[in-house]
């Protein structure tokens, strides 16, 4: 929209959203999740509004989050999260431990996982959201039931989106931060742009060690407490990129990453003191996009990437030690600490995925989309002291490929109050591996499949005034199984040949009241939601010992509420609580494959928080100390999360619960030089409690972290 042409062509007020006004240069305001612009111009008046509230007043139920959560107490993404309504994030340890992000009680691989728009589901075997520095980050969007349109693909508890930053022509980042239990983390990030050319070069990294030697108390041992002793976690990203914005195409992007990774392994029932898990992978990825594509009004976005990858578990001590220091030999003459074999895997990966979004701009009150997402898998796995143990061959390859094509149509009206965006999609996967359906028929099985599914979804908001809006969305939605799932990981979970995709029909209808006070805005929101999720898929232990694989568990029936209420209070302090409570319920009301009544009928889902809350407080004022360009924050945030059942409540008498959890964390940080250079101290656990995820996974307790940090631009 050419803005000086509109100006001479009306002479009455009028508004533009942001969204039209995306390509003109506003200032950005780091530490408000609103701004207003108001330019008298012969009675015309201009109101824009930043990214994130953009995002917080479309249709759908999202959460975001800015520079404030993210450069406050937390040390990753993990922490972010865990402190947002709605979301609970299941670490099973320290540093590079395994986590599953949980949104409204539906968690795991339902969750599409992206960073800037581009799907990293298909290498979560070599890198994860918990791996991108927070310094790197411009803001965090979590989706909640329905996923945008634009991102493709199929997820059902719904998405969590990093936008990193888009730095200045000339930009450089580096950090480094120690913290307990040996912790190291190295992050840097450097950018350089030709101005006649429109070439910008960049360069990242970020390197990570740990120890992870905090104590722990064993409960499976009568509250024992031991100090891990075999836990060391190493990761290595480095990465590089070339844009171009001056050729055919808006923005022109290549970016290659490596990624080399390892994890010692943990006892908890044992004292494992060899196993270890490796990966290594190489990725490559283009991104076009223009706007006005062949015709006016039309934008296209296409991504594409590659990735070759090998990983594996490698277990081949030949003997096993309790904690008490006894030895006893391997299960396997081939060794193993873990199970009933010896492990030496070595597994190939190729990925390749494509997203490719047509957004067509009809008019003021209509637009298009057109997307279509499209992944193949093929896994070589390879593991000869395995094959060894049991005495044939195990693993064998597999291939999967998922079609999904979606088309999206966005509707406004009354001058902007009102918006809907409806989405149909159409999904369609296929997969073929070979499996030993006994241990005691040792040929192996030829499985292949092919399946297509529909979905549809609706999202609605209405502007009740300029500050109080009402949301409501509906959606009919499949996950398709991902190529773990159905094919297995090639050393301990096997191939799944009769799975059914997840489907999910969700309901969320919430209110947003935001109000912009003389110190910046005050926020209040609050959600209702119903989900029914059918053929959940679930992790379990296989016939065959050691091993395990996904299985379709059946009708579950989630409810709840959230609510939230943060803004600045003064010109210096800044406050945040929320809240949520869900209510997952088993509705099967037979067993699996039976006529028998289930026993387990409309009980609380096991191993699933149902009340959780945070709680945060931020101080900040600038030349605190006096001098000039100086500013200083200090921070503080709690957490709480209820206790709640390991497995299927019974009885009261019950013991295996996950215990109440209820920590603090605090935190100072003081930057001088106009944000040139950036000093942090962080404590996490402040009160040292002993806090659980999982049954028998004992987390860290208190920690301290010091953090410098410095940005040239």
């Amino acid at each position: 929209m050419n803005i000086k042409l509109l100006l001479l062509a009306l002479t009455s007020t009028i508004n533009i959203s942001a969204q039209c006004l995306a390509e003109q240069s506003f200032p950005e305001q780091d530490n408000a999740d609103s701004i207003s612009y108001n330019l008298d111009l012969s009675n015309v008046t201009i109101v824009g509004h930043n990214e994130i509230r953009k995002l917080r007043e479309a249709a759908m139920p999202v959460s975001v989050l800015g520079a404030r959560q993210l450069e406050g107490t937390a040390t990753s993404i993990n922490d972010v999260l865990a402190r947002t309504a709605g979301v609970t994030i299941r670490n099973t340890g320290g540093v590079g431990s395994a986590s599953r992000v949980s949104v409204r009680g539906l968690e795991g691989k339902r969750m599409g996982i992206y960073i800037d728009e581009a799907a990293i589901g298909q290498l979560s075997d070599y890198m994860s959201l918990n791996d991108i520095p927070t310094d790197m980050i411009e803001r965090i969007e979590i989706y909640k039931g329905i996923v945008p349109y634009r991102f493709g693909g199929s997820a059902l508890g719904g998405a969590v989106n990093v936008v990193t930053k888009e730095y200045p022509p000339v930009y450089l980042d580096a950090s480094y931060e120690y913290s307990s239990f040996n912790t190291h983390k190295f992050n840097f990030a450097f950018k350089r742009t030709n101005s006649d050319t429109g070439l910008q070069f960049g360069l990242g990294g970020c390197l990570t060690y740990s120890d992870n030697d905090y104590t722990m108390t064993l409960q499976n041992l009568d509250n024992r407490k031991v100090k891990r002793d075999h836990d060391q976690f190493r990761k290595l990203m480095a990465g590089g990129s070339l844009k171009a914005t001056k050729w055919y195409f808006d923005e022109a992007k290549l970016e290659l990453v490596f990624v080399a990774t390892k994890a010692e392994i943990q006892g908890i029932d044992t004292d494992i003191r060899e196993a270890y898990n490796h990966g290594m992978s190489g990725i490559a990825a283009l991104k076009l996009t223009r706007d006005n594509f062949l015709i006016d009004g039309l934008d296209f976005d296409f991504d594409a990437c590659y990735s070759y990858g090998k990983n594996g578990l490698v277990d081949k001590a030949m003997y096993r030690y309790d904690w008490d220091g006894h030895r006893y030999s391997a299960v396997s003459t081939y060794g193993g600490e873990q199970g009933n074999y010896a492990s030496d895997s070595d597994n190939r990966t190729n990925d390749w995925l494509g997203k490719l979004n047509l957004n067509y701009l009809l008019n003021e009150h209509h637009a298009l989309n057109l997307n279509l997402y499209a992944t193949h898998t093929r896994q070589n796995p390879k593991n000869e002291l395995m094959d060894l143990s049991f005495g044939y061959q195990t693993n064998f390859p597999s291939r999967m490929s998922s079609f999904t094509v979606g088309f999206s149509y966005d509707l406004t009206l009354f001058n902007g109050k009102f918006m809907s965006s409806t989405t149909l999609k159409d999904f369609n996967y296929s997969s073929r591996t070979k499996v030993l359906e006994h241990t005691y028929v040792n040929k192996p099985q030829d499985i292949s499949l092919s399946r297509n599914y529909w979905g549809i979804s609706e999202a609605l908001r209405y502007k009740l005034t300029k500050e109080l809006m009402v949301k409501a969305s509906f959606s009919s939605e499949v996950r398709i199984p991902t190529a773990e799932e159905l094919t297995g990981n090639g050393y301990s979970i096997l191939p799944a040949t009769d799975l059914e995709p997840e489907r999910c029909k969700g309901l969320n209808a919430g209110l947003l009241f935001h109000h912009h006070n003389p110190f910046g805005f005050i926020e209040i929101e609050a959600n209702y939601f119903i989900n029914q999720l059918d053929n959940m898929i679930r992790y379990q232990a296989d016939m065959i010992p050691s091993m395990a694989r996904y299985a379709n568990f059946g009708k579950v029936l989630t409810k709840g509420i959230e609510g939230e209420v943060k803004g600045d209070v003064t010109s210096f302090l800044y406050l945040y609580a929320n809240a949520t409570y869900q209510d997952l319920r088993d509705k099967r009301k037979n067993e699996v494959g039976s006529t028998a009544p289930n026993p387990t009928y409309n009980k609380r889902m096991p191993n699933i928080p149902y009340f959780l809350a945070n709680f945060g407080v931020e101080l900040h004022q600038e030349n605190l100390f006096g001098g000039k360009d100086q500013n200083t924050r200090l921070l503080f945030d709690a957490s709480y999360i209820h206790e709640y059942f390991y497995d299927f409540e019974m009885s009261k008498y019950q013991e295996r619960k996950i215990p109440t959890s209820f920590t603090m964390d605090a935190g100072v940080e003081h930057s001088f030089l106009n944000n040139r250079w950036t000093l942090t101290f962080k404590v996490k656990n402040l009160s040292d409690r002993v806090v659980y995820s999982d049954l028998n996974r004992p987390l860290p307790g208190r920690s301290f972290a010091i953090k410098i940090r410095y940005v040239m631009k």
